[in-house]
């Protein structure tokens, strides 16, 4: 059943990235800077740094929510087209912005949350 759960939590989880791509999308269509998917990816560090210091390693919540859900609703692969196409276009200073946002503010926001987990529950 624990695998029933994990694929509904993913699609879940894709179904609501899919939704605030789509509606950063509609407010900043002029936009050429992934917006929506550092959103995403920020909030899914953070959803999962509380999760994981939340609960117990063993916890079968972790895998439905942490590997459905948040798997469903981050994408590195995302990540990885937008940071390639900046890298060709050569726009290095987006790029840049890019990686470091991403990287260094879902590191920082997963311990932050992760700590808060700890401390409320």
């Amino acid at each position: 059943m624990i695998v029933f759960y994990t694929a509904v939590a993913g699609g879940i989880g894709s179904a609501l990235r899919f939704f605030i791509s789509q509606s950063i999308q509609k407010t900043h269509s002029h936009a050429r800077f992934p917006y929506s998917i550092i959103l995403i990816n920020l909030l899914g560090a953070a959803g999962l740094g509380l999760l994981t210091g939340a609960v117990t390693a063993n916890h079968p919540l972790l895998v439905i929510i942490g590997t459905g859900f948040f798997g469903g609703f981050t994408t590195f692969s995302t990540f990885s087209v937008e940071s390639a196409t900046m890298l060709m276009q050569r726009q290095i200073r987006q790029l840049a912005a890019y990686l470091f946002v991403t990287i260094i503010g879902s590191l920082c926001l997963f311990t932050a949350f992760y700590q808060i987990g700890q401390h409320l529950f």
